[in-house]
């Protein structure tokens, strides 16, 4: 669906090689995971060729809270057996996940984004970026021993924070109880309706 609005760009989506994720903890998670993001989009900026024909760059970390700590994040499964475990202390409960996106723009093409000063971060080299931190709410069912071992199988906990995937398998067994389905899949919806503008796009057409 995302993807379907931007029909007409030119994306590419590759993995920031080299890139070694800070180590937070002890702070709230939505401080984590801005911290994890600004990280990413020092990193973009340091492997972005200055004859680059790229003229955006998106980054983006998601972050799954503990539901019994605010300053705890559900990091990715190492394997099933540490899938099963995050998997079961989220079982029946309500949870954050916490998402953050920057936009890196080519100075030439930023728009001026009026009610967006507080989320501009300084950069060098003429370029513009902004940084967004969103939280959505999830409510997992009881997971019984049918429905673990379904999700384990599935193999969609695999690369997840929180060991699981709400638009894979754990689409049966969840729900959104507020914010948006972007936010819980890793992108910030306020940062998909400021590309909008800043290419002149309209989502609704």
């Amino acid at each position: 669906m995302l993807l379907e609005q931007f029909a007409n760009l030119d994306i590419k989506a590759e993995p920031i090689t080299g890139f070694n994720e800070p180590k937070v903890s002890s702070i709230p998670v939505r401080e984590q995971v801005k911290m994890i993001c600004m990280s990413k989009m020092v990193a973009a900026l340091e492997r972005w060729p200055e004859d680059s024909d790229c003229q955006i760059v998106m980054v983006s970390d998601t972050l799954v809270a503990d539901p019994e700590d605010i300053n705890t994040s559900l990091g990715q499964p190492d394997d099933e057996v540490s899938a099963l475990s995050m998997l079961s202390h989220l079982s029946g409960r309500i949870h954050s996940v916490w998402t953050a996106t920057s936009l890196l723009v080519n100075g030439e093409i930023a728009a001026d984004l009026s009610g967006q000063e507080e989320n501009e971060v300084l950069v060098p080299d003429g370029k513009k970026a902004w940084i967004w931190v969103e939280r959505a709410l999830v409510e997992i069912e009881e997971l019984d021993a049918h429905a673990l071992d379904d999700l384990i199988h599935s193999q969609s906990w695999k690369g997840k924070a929180g060991g699981y995937d709400l638009a894979g398998a754990m689409s049966e067994y969840a729900h959104l109880v507020e914010g948006g389905e972007e936010v819980v899949l890793g992108i910030s919806t306020i940062c998909i309706e400021t590309l909008h503008e800043i290419i002149g796009a309209n989502p609704n057409e």
